[in-house]
């Protein structure tokens, strides 16, 4: 499946040389790219079309040199320091999600390497070692998900694979075409029409977790069954089940109008239903 609508810029800035690694970074499932980020010279930039507030990493080798990760955005004049960054990655030694607050002060666009774009950009507070990325994307739930659900999942990995991402990955594909399916859609700002929303239109992701690790859960399941409707299959319709109740929350915060701002009107639209009173 191809999913250019969802690809991040990265670039690599390594004492001002640019390393292109957007291609790299789209996908979870096909290349790597490998980055050695100084803690006085290097940047890792993050840019997308409209605003966003948070995306995955997932490592190949992690950085094995502790430290803390500072993020920035640019304000128009400055780039000044990402409020509420909670950093999962611990700066790179580890697989997980970055995120930071939404609708940021006077959040601006900028031309990094010759592209214009919201950006995000990291420095860490020790030079990294080098580090290999198998994607810099979004799912909406990890392995550490699956954990909370069953704490002997890691039991399931299949022979050479490191994570469940690539189920991550079905699960967060198979959410968005049924929200398409439902009836969601956005209206793009600069030509009026209607487009198909991505996985940065959710504004709230929190609102769909759960719903994403029962369905990652039963793909994993799933991929375990050796005989019809043994014990593997049994489970991967119980957590089937389990993820067709909880996606349908009465209340999903979508980007309708495409700017990346959670505005008032798109808080708390309701995903499933609608709201009478009498």
């Amino acid at each position: 499946m191809l999913r250019t609508k969802n690809k991040l810029t990265v670039f690599d800035d390594a004492n001002s040389t640019f390393s292109d690694y957007s291609r790299e970074a789209l996908d979870f499932d096909r290349d790597t790219f490998t980055i050695t980020l100084d803690s006085s010279t290097s940047y890792l930039y993050v840019g997308f079309y409209k605003s966003i507030n948070i995306a995955y990493m997932e490592l190949g080798t992690a950085n094995t040199n502790a430290g803390v990760l500072a993020g920035e955005y640019y304000n128009g004049t400055a780039w000044v320091a990402l409020t509420g960054l909670y950093d999962e990655t611990n700066s790179m030694t580890r697989s997980g999600f970055l995120q930071w607050d939404r609708n940021l002060l006077n959040e601006s666009v900028v031309t990094i390497n010759s592209e214009e774009m919201y950006f995000y950009r990291f420095r860490p507070s020790v030079t990294h070692s080098a580090t290999v990325v198998n994607g810099l994307n979004l799912v909406f739930a990890d392995d550490n998900d699956l954990k909370r659900e069953n704490y002997e999942i890691s039991d399931a990995l299949p022979s050479g694979e490191s994570s469940f991402i690539l189920a991550h990955v079905a699960a967060r594909d198979e959410i968005i075409q049924y929200l398409r399916n439902s009836g969601h859609y956005k209206q793009s700002l600069s030509d009026g029409l209607n487009k198909d929303i991505t996985i940065f239109d959710i504004l709230d992701m929190g609102q769909i977790k759960l719903a994403a690790t029962y369905l990652a859960m039963s793909k994993v399941m799933l991929s375990r069954q050796d005989e019809v409707d043994d014990y593997y299959m049994q489970q991967s319709r119980h957590y089937r089940s389990m993820y067709s109740t909880a996606i349908k929350t009465f209340y999903l915060d979508l980007d309708q109008n495409d700017d990346g701002i959670k505005d008032v009107s798109e808080q708390l639209g309701s995903a499933t239903g609608r709201l009478m009173r009498r």
